[in-house]
């Protein structure tokens, strides 16, 4: 497993998400980070999602929970930057437009019409600098680019936390979190009630089952990836080892001077392989 259970803390997503099954903390953690105020909370749903996917998009712990107003705020905990092997560029922001979608369709699968849409934020906490600003809070919502003025005001706010903030006006007992975050600290009356709802529940065994289940299926998961990864580079050797033997085989008819037909039943290169082929050594097809 990649962490012990009793060494969780609240920057592991499993526990993040057990601690904002609780109520009061959960309204008070949205109410502080976006500066709003809640009257009451209800669980749209909590949910560990575990598919046997190799690139893990099928892998999600979400909570999600909505207000008196129907607005609807999905959270999450974030530690690693993770980026794309073949860009170099974070995966965070793409990982924010699939969440939303996912998001809207939930909401559209209850038979709600576009315009009956909720507002939705999709809130990412952050223990790394996304952007390397040094912004406590990072808010996006969809502009006009000839006139950044102009709100498409379509519901959809994605809000990115950076608990390694120094900038931007935040609550006291928003920073305190973050803080809590970085260090595990307590600074103050509602960090102790977070690390309070911490202790308990590593404390609960139903709690430890459930991360212990969890890890194995992420351990299933990855294991699938591997040798699914494994099969595939096998059959990708083989394939490599074929061609060149095909190549070796039709390089020495070449050599041989054998007819072309014969060096395409023998070698299974096609006429236009061999002749890129006795262009690329030097040598001449006989027809």
């Amino acid at each position: 497993m990649t962490t012990k259970f009793e060494d969780l803390t609240i920057q592991n997503n499993f526990l993040f998400q057990h601690v904002m099954k609780n109520e009061r903390i959960c309204k008070l953690l949205i109410e502080e980070l976006l500066n709003i105020k809640i009257a009451k909370l209800t669980y749209h749903h909590t949910e560990e999602t575990i598919e046997n996917s190799v690139d893990s998009r099928g892998i999600r712990l979400d909570v999600i929970v909505a207000d008196e107003n129907h607005t609807h705020y999905n959270l999450e905990m974030q530690v690693e930057n993770r980026k794309s092997k073949d860009t170099g560029e974070p995966l965070l922001p793409k990982r924010t437009r699939y969440y939303q979608s996912s998001l809207d369709m939930d909401l559209l699968s209850k038979g709600q019409d576009f315009d009956k849409l909720n507002p939705t934020y999709i809130i990412f906490i952050c223990a790394f600098d996304l952007f390397n600003q040094g912004r406590y809070v990072y808010t996006f919502k969809n502009r006009c680019l000839e006139n950044l003025d102009l709100e498409l005001n379509n519901g959809a706010t994605v809000t990115i936390i950076n608990s390694l903030g120094t900038k931007g006006n935040i609550s006291p007992r928003a920073k305190s979190f973050l803080e809590y975050v970085n260090d595990k600290i307590v600074r103050d009356a509602f960090t102790q009630e977070i690390a309070d709802e911490v202790t308990r529940l590593k404390r609960s065994s139903a709690v430890r089952r459930q991360y212990m289940l969890l890890e194995m299926k992420l351990h299933d998961a990855r294991m699938d990836g591997r040798e699914e990864g494994l099969a595939e580079g096998f059959a990708a050797g083989v394939l490599e080892a074929e061609a060149k033997e095909r190549q070796s085989t039709a390089l020495e008819m070449l050599k041989d001077k054998e007819p072309l037909t014969k060096i395409v039943k023998y070698s299974r290169l096609s006429e236009e392989e061999i002749y890129a082929l006795a262009q690329a050594n030097g040598l001449t097809v006989i027809e």
